[in-house]
């Protein structure tokens, strides 16, 4: 009796795609299971391979959740950077396409998402690539956010690095906590969710150069 052609498929896989099948099937179980309750045969189940293959791509659970990680922050960011890259060097336009391509992104990649954006597990190698890939987020707002001070609006609070910092986080929080709101309100648009977000930051950030003079240090 001849193995199933699904098996066959499977095994004329070449390596890269074998991973990759590993890798959607662990991306969906992680996003709707979280880390502790997601184990290596669920994965091994989903992607049509046994337990033993996995091991062959990667060490740990903690390793194959770390590469899923560092592949969507990494998608992300890219996506946020390259729309705000595509815009006039406006603040104003900028932080709108920055907005945009993180909610598209959301809205697109919703596993991946909430594969980023869920409380860390309490593995401490994945907590600590949460961490980590956190702060890259953070530092990446904070360039952007200095990039466009044309006016030298972050000078007037102290120092514009650590002011760029602790802007940036609040921004961060302030997306990820609507992407969250978002993600149990999907009935809303994509469109209102962006321009809320706006609203919020923009009178904020759009106030920095009105307050050069008495900003508070």
């Amino acid at each position: 009796m001849s193995p199933p052609a699904q098996a066959q498929t499977r095994r004329r896989l070449k390596p890269e795609q074998r991973r990759e099948l590993i890798l959607q099937g662990a991306r969906e179980l992680l996003a709707e299971r979280g880390y502790e309750r997601m184990s290596i045969a669920d994965v091994a189940t989903a992607a049509g391979i046994t337990p033993a293959v996995i091991y062959d791509h990667f060490d740990s659970k903690a390793q194959l959740v770390i590469e899923l990680l560092e592949r969507h922050t990494a998608e992300l960011l890219r996506e946020v950077g390259m729309a705000v890259q595509g815009v006039p060097a406006d603040a104003a336009a900028q932080l709108r396409a920055g907005v945009e391509a993180f909610f598209a992104y959301v809205e697109e990649h919703r596993c991946a998402w909430r594969i980023m954006f869920r409380d860390p597990p309490s593995d401490p190698e994945v907590a600590a690539a949460y961490r980590r890939l956190d702060s890259q987020a953070t530092a990446a707002i904070a360039v952007f956010l200095r990039s466009g001070d044309n006016e030298g609006a972050l000078g007037a609070y102290g120092d514009p690095a650590k002011t760029a910092e602790m802007f940036a986080e609040a921004l961060k929080a302030a997306q990820n906590g609507l992407a969250a709101w978002w993600y149990v309100h999907p009935d809303v648009s994509r469109e209102e969710v962006v321009e809320r977000l706006l609203d919020f930051a923009w009178r904020g950030l759009g106030q920095m150069s009105l307050t050069r003079g008495g900003a508070r240090k």
